[in-house]
């Protein structure tokens, strides 16, 4: 004779199943000022080093150095600062952010972070000396940088904007503020980190980092 199991354990068994299935990998609003699961990464041979990554009484992170470079070696590649979170077996997953720039030069997520030379990073310039208005997604692969998508669409100062990166297998899709910006195919990099990058831009904050699997 089939046994059938008490109703209150499949109720408890699906309940289980939906909160584990809808519970966000990472969910960091900048509660704790001491960023003890964040790792901050300087590109090397910046101008202006080091970067200022802190949570202050507002509730958001803020990148307050200039930090750039290399000199006379920069457009195209942007270096700068990043800080990075998460696991390295991450491989499907969506992140949003808000950011909200306070200068004119470069900012952006980085996202199936592998290492400090190998990952994929969508970045938003303004100033026309950076190479901007421009918003970019691209690959590192060492010390350069491979565009894979670019548009001339630059961003509002001192407004918060909500940048989301979805990725699934090799497929990309970017959007800000509800707009896609692409949806794109790549399989350099199937799985890693997340993260926040700076280039040259002395006051950035960000707020609400949120990367699910859903």
């Amino acid at each position: 004779m089939e046994k059938r199991l008490p109703a209150f354990t499949l109720l408890l068994a699906s309940l289980l199943l939906f909160f584990s299935c809808n519970r966000p990998l990472l969910d960091e609003r900048f509660l704790d000022k001491r960023l003890e699961n964040w790792t901050v990464i300087d590109d090397p041979d910046t101008v202006e080093i080091p970067s200022q990554w802190h949570v202050e009484d507002d509730g958001w992170l803020h990148q307050s150095s200039n930090i750039w470079g290399r000199r006379g070696d920069f457009l195209g590649r942007w270096y700068g600062t990043m800080i990075v979170a998460g696991e390295a077996n991450w491989s499907d997953y969506h992140l949003s952010v808000t950011a909200k720039p306070e200068d004119d030069d470069g900012f952006g997520v980085v996202f199936r972070f592998q290492d400090s030379e190998h990952f994929y990073r969508l970045i938003f310039l303004n100033d026309s000396l950076s190479g901007g208005p421009l918003a970019r997604l691209d690959k590192r692969d060492g010390a350069d940088y491979t565009e894979i998508w670019a548009a001339k669409k630059g961003y509002k100062m001192g407004v918060e904007t909500l940048i989301e990166v979805a990725v699934k297998g090799a497929e990309i899709r970017g959007s800000v503020d509800g707009q896609q910006l692409f949806s794109v195919t790549d399989d350099s990099y199937k799985r890693g980190k997340i993260g926040l990058f700076c280039y040259a831009q002395s006051q950035q904050a960000f707020d609400n980092v949120r990367v699910s699997n859903d």
